[in-house]
């Protein structure tokens, strides 16, 4: 059975225009900026043409993007001058994912990204604007064509247990929580600078001199007060973003895979097969910590260059430390999550990772004194005492939370510190890519190791490292993988 070829709802055609804006609206600011004073009017003139010139290639963009549902494949064929059709078979797919904006809703529209095995920089198909009944018809093809939806050739072992109908929430308190804890607002400042470094040589001298100028008049001690709200605001809106992001977040094992659905103003549906799942990871930030919540994110198999593909994917957002065992028996039942028992970190790891960490405070505090001694005493003290927060504080929790533990005959568990995130990896034997273990002259003396553990993440690896652990517990990993 053969559909005819299909056509884009004409609200694709907003879509097309708006990505196309996106990408041309700084250049546009830079080039409206180093001009606008000279040109007034063939600035506005020549932005005006600019976009419609967009408008009406977006126009003819969609005229030329059409699609058929085959019994074996789907073809997706577009552009005027070039011609490109491609030939997706169902058996190829690793992942759909549907994005529906909140004013999508009532034309019961959505946007569906569709994932093969081949390496591309993002989705290998984007049907922007295409009915809500498409991805279940593209599912029952995908069904239907000698193959089970939810198999990967990835030359993973699917031998995971199977499991289905399992549902879980996160509440309001949770969500709250994770919000209100997110460092996601220096993000937000991020991107500001970056903007300001592009359109930066854009800004007119006199403009900066007038700034200085104000500033002086209005004390430093406003000005750290100005800084103090904007980085408030910064904080405000990001809480209210990851609140609109992660908005009624719901998780389903189903067909055996994980689809989630969230978002408030942008609704995204998105399913993740178990058998491209090469590690489960446990992740908590200091004040998390302190409020008794973590997230569980996913490393997994992708063949997507996008960034976001080698990034971990978060199963859960946000949960209370008190459910994880309950969370784990539920979705990963192959994960002995009860055989977990962190163990206690001996004098000597504390030893080596503050004595690295007081070298690195000591050489930097030298190059501040340098730099800062003839400036200010007070300034070089500051420095001093930054440095050692810097440096000693990671160094303590590197020290504190390294753990290394064989769970079973499957799972291994490798703990460690990233600045200032605990993070709990769950890895089974057959993702394991590579097992090294690290030992100087002088370690092996005092019979300390490190470990390395390499496993697939995306198109790449993930290295997983512990440090300064006894050897006697390396060893026994190493012999348990052998």
């Amino acid at each position: 059975m053969t559909s005819k070829l299909r056509r884009l709802s004409p609200a694709a055609i907003l879509f097309f225009f708006y990505k196309d804006v996106k990408n041309l609206i700084i250049p546009a600011a830079i080039f409206a900026f180093a001009v606008f004073q000279q040109a007034k009017l063939w600035t506005i003139v020549g932005l005006i043409t600019l976009f419609l010139v967009v408008l009406i290639g977006d126009v003819i963009a969609y005229f030329m993007f059409g699609y058929q549902l085959f019994e074996n494949e789907i073809l997706v064929k577009q552009g005027l001058f070039v011609k490109k059709v491609n030939h997706i078979p169902y058996d190829r797919i690793q992942n759909v994912t549907a994005n529906q904006w909140f004013f999508l809703k009532p034309f019961k529209l959505e946007e569906l990204e569709i994932e093969t095995a081949g390496h591309s920089e993002g989705p290998e198909v984007s049907l922007v604007a295409v009915s809500v009944e498409l991805k279940n018809e593209l599912n029952h093809y995908r069904q239907n064509s000698g193959r089970p939806v939810t198999e990967v050739n990835d030359g993973t072992d699917n031998s995971k247990e199977k499991i289905n109908g399992q549902t879980y929430s996160i509440t309001w308190r949770e969500l709250i929580k994770f919000s209100l804890t997110s460092p996601a607002f220096l993000s937000g400042l991020l991107v500001v600078l970056a903007v300001y470094g592009k359109v930066e040589h854009a800004i007119s001298k006199q403009m900066y001199e007038q700034v200085a100028h104000e500033f002086i008049h209005w004390g430093w001690l406003l000005v750290v007060l100005g800084m103090l709200v904007i980085i408030l605001i910064f904080y405000i809106v990001s809480v209210f973003v990851l609140i609109a992001k992660y908005y009624h977040f719901h998780l389903t094992m189903e067909n055996n895979q994980f689809e989630m659905q969230y978002g408030f103003f942008k609704t995204k549906k998105t399913s993740i097969s178990q058998a491209r799942i090469q590690a489960v990871v446990v992740k908590q930030t200091l004040l998390r910590r302190v409020l008794h919540i973590a997230t569980v994110k996913l490393v997994i198999i992708s063949n997507s260059k996008s960034e976001e593909t080698e990034k971990d994917i978060i199963v859960m957002p946000v949960i209370e430390t008190a459910k994880l065992k309950a969370f784990f028996q539920r979705f990963f039942p192959d994960i002995p999550i009860k055989a977990w028992q962190p163990q206690a970190t001996g004098h000597e790891t504390y030893y080596y990772n503050l004595r690295n960490g007081l070298y690195f405070s000591l050489i930097t505090d030298v190059l501040a004194g340098l730099l800062l001694f003839k400036l200010s005493y007070v300034l070089l003290v500051v420095a001093i005492v930054v440095s050692a927060i810097i440096w000693l504080i990671p160094a303590y929790l590197n020290a504190r939370r390294a753990d290394l533990q064989v769970l079973n005959s499957k799972y291994v568990c490798l703990q460690n510190n990233q600045i200032t995130s605990k993070n709990t990896y769950f890895i089974p034997k057959n993702s394991i890519q590579l097992l090294d273990r690290r030992q100087s002259i002088w370690l092996g003396k005092k019979g300390f190791a490190h470990l390395r553990l390499s496993c697939r993440s995306g198109i790449t690896e993930r290295i997983l490292k512990v440090k300064y652990l006894p050897q006697k517990r390396v060893d026994t990993v190493l012999a348990w993988y052998k």
